[in-house]
């Protein structure tokens, strides 16, 4: 017998279990070697890094993508190995709220998907205001232009995507033996997956084999300015050279920051089609507040946002990197 009412309830549980633990403190380092970066001869010194005691931030938590269809969306990220928890409407109405995110008042349909490293794509359909303009399929286009994500299996994600009708190319490995492939979503958005032997267990959860993040990349227009800007908001920096450097919080997920001459900017406002802000932990919302805005670095609201509805147990606020990229931190209010 089906009981939609108790199974209502299962998925709220699940995607309340799934945010708290998403947004706990992790001090754990990924240990796989692709994520291990070594120190060169141009590696940022310690001195470079003081100041970034006086943030917060713990761990990468989410990115957020904007959809077309949410459910053809959906299907595809499932496929991948992500895990849906529940599907949510949500309104919001007060503009205060909505200044949290830079927009009027707006309405939308999300749900958070999540991998087997409780990484989390927070997948969104906006309702109102909707733009239709396409995401940006130029790689070098600033911001988070593309989604980088490992896999205990490309052999096997290559044949589902196949199955699927979803066309990929091959980029390092052979048929055999693949390394890392390149597909794009139902709206274009660009995504690797790479293959990691890191000691994980394959995903039990999802259909595909990706159970992971692997990086992130943000294009920025002048490296040197995005490094301290990242370093001022508490990022470590391990590496620059040639135009790329590696940062990292203390979760271990690498950032990439690759220097781009790139006349695309990232987009103006949140609910564009494509990948639109990161979402990162903070400890401490309040303080890392308090030291941006001494930092001279504004807020899209004065204060933290707590939001109406279903994500109430969060408080957030966002901002953006000097080219527009925008960040968000996220803490969680239960403990």
């Amino acid at each position: 017998m089906n009981y939609p009412f108790i199974n209502q309830f299962i998925r709220i549980g699940l995607i309340s279990f799934v945010f708290l633990v998403s947004c706990a403190k992790n001090d754990e380092l990924i240990s796989n070697d692709e994520l291990e970066v070594t120190s060169s001869k141009n590696t940022v010194t310690s001195q470079k890094n003081s100041n970034s005691s006086d943030m917060n931030l713990a761990s990468i938590l989410h990115y957020n993508i904007n959809v077309r269809d949410f459910s053809k969306s959906r299907k595809f990220y499932e496929l991948l190995g992500f895990v849906a928890t529940i599907d949510l409407n949500i309104n919001v109405t007060d503009p205060e709220e909505a200044q949290g995110l830079n927009l009027p008042p707006y309405s939308l349909k999300t749900t958070p998907l999540v991998l087997f490293d409780r990484f989390v794509i927070d997948l969104i359909k906006f309702n109102d205001p909707y733009d239709d303009a396409s995401p940006h399929t130029d790689e070098t286009a600033l911001g988070i232009s593309t989604l980088s994500l490992k896999s205990s299996c490309v052999w096997c994600d290559m044949k589902l995507l196949k199955r699927n009708g979803y066309t990929y190319e091959l980029l390092a490995g052979n048929s055999l033996n693949p390394k890392k492939i390149r597909v794009q979503d139902p709206d274009g958005n660009i995504i690797y997956i790479h293959q990691v032997y890191d000691g994980n267990v394959p995903n039990i959860f999802g259909k595909g084999s990706v159970n992971g993040l692997y990086s992130t990349n943000i294009n920025v227009s002048d490296l040197g300015t995005a490094i301290e800007f990242y370093s001022e908001i508490g990022f470590e920096i391990l590496s620059m050279e040639n135009g790329v450097a590696d940062i990292r919080l203390r979760d271990g997920r690498k950032i990439t920051l690759t220097e781009s001459d790139s006349e695309l900017m990232p987009y103006e406002k949140l609910n564009h089609l494509g990948i639109a802000r990161i979402a990162i932990n903070s400890d401490d919302l309040d303080s890392d507040i308090a030291t941006l805005h001494a930092k001279g670095i504004q807020t899209y609201s004065p204060e933290a946002i707590k939001p109406t509805g279903p994500f109430s147990f969060i408080r957030y606020v966002a901002f953006e990197d000097p080219d527009g990229t925008v960040i968000e931190l996220v803490q969680n209010t239960l403990f």
